[in-house]
């Protein structure tokens, strides 16, 4: 793939600072112009929940996407990912990837198809690329990821390149653990969402550790990202109270709901002079997929939450009720 020329004129590039990691100051020709932003995607559908947050940095920052880089080559995550795009060829596709994961993670993929076909969370609704506000004038590079040695994943040197070289910060939603050169080549580097606190839960899947050793709160990070794994340097948190979650689900909506929130704050904190990033004390814990007696944990909380959670409802409608014919 040939790197693309990037829109700006001459002069705008004369005046972008070449100093890795420096924050403009608001006297700064670079501060007069939109923050350039390259968004690396999983795919041509993204989650409601990325749609939100993009438009709300679009809309309350000074920023202008200027490259998205998708991943034409990513596992669909959600069938109804895949319903949107081809059928039968993404069906199909779902399916052996399915397979793949039930090989890997036999007892938590099956939790997983249960998942797959209760109803779709709004904020997991596929949206296509092409209805994002901001994305209309953005260059699309499309490829694949290269494994980097040992694990993680590179971008190919030609779009790292072009990338990297005319973006003042990428945000990554998709290309899995990205390691290589290109992290530090944006200005303010590459960002990415963490839902955990990094000293006491890294790895995934995002939330469910917390919610299965019954913790009060839920940490949600915007970090720039580096070699060393969850080790980057935080540029927001936020934690959040789950100690009323009675499901995984619950206390993903409430991480997400964040999330929505939380770019916006990271660009904006970009921008400011005074802004000093703190980077993790010690890092915690690194979870994986749950196996074994972890998932029978995962299984019988949820079946009893959701029991909980039903008697709850059932009970504030009866009440409900029996108010009203009271009062009439």
């Amino acid at each position: 793939m040939s790197p693309t020329t990037e829109n700006s004129s001459d002069s705008e590039r004369r005046t972008e600072p070449t100093t890795r990691g420096v924050h403009s100051t608001p006297e700064s020709p670079a501060e007069e112009r939109p923050l350039r932003v390259g968004i690396l995607l999983p795919g041509e559908t993204v989650p409601a929940w990325m749609e939100r947050a993009i438009e709300r940095t679009v809309a309350e920052t000074n920023v202008e996407i200027t490259h998205l880089v998708i991943n034409d080559d990513a596992d669909p995550d959600d069938l109804s990912d895949y319903l949107a795009g081809s059928f039968p060829g993404g069906v199909l596709e779902y399916i052996s990837c399915s397979i793949e994961r039930l090989r890997a993670h036999l007892l938590w993929s099956l939790t997983g198809v249960a998942r797959q076909f209760a109803e779709t969370p709004d904020y997991h609704e596929p949206r296509s690329i092409d209805s994002v506000a901001g994305f209309s004038g953005a260059k699309r590079l499309y490829c694949q990821p290269v494994p980097a040695s040992g694990f993680g994943n590179l971008l190919p040197e030609e779009v790292a390149e072009e990338v990297g070289t005319n973006t003042d910060v990428v945000v990554r939603f998709g290309f899995g653990v990205l390691k290589g050169e290109f992290l530090t080549m944006p200005t303010h580097g590459v960002l990415s969402f963490h839902r955990g606190d990094l000293e006491s839960y890294r790895g995934q899947p995002g939330g469910l550790w917390e919610f299965l050793n019954d913790e009060p709160t839920a940490g949600v990070t915007l970090q720039r990202i580096s070699e060393t794994l969850d080790g980057g340097e935080i540029i927001a948190e936020r934690t959040v109270d789950i100690a009323d979650a009675r499901t995984w689900r619950e206390v993903e909506r409430r991480q997400i709901a964040v999330c929505e929130q939380l770019l916006a704050v990271g660009v904006r904190r970009l921008r400011d002079s005074t802004f000093e990033p703190t980077t993790p004390d010690s890092l915690g814990t690194l979870y994986t997929m749950p196996t074994g007696v972890n998932v029978a944990r995962y299984v019988c909380k949820t079946a009893l939450g959701k029991l909980c959670r039903d008697r709850q409802t059932r009970t504030r409608d009866g009440g409900q009720n029996h108010g009203e014919r009271d009062v009439t």
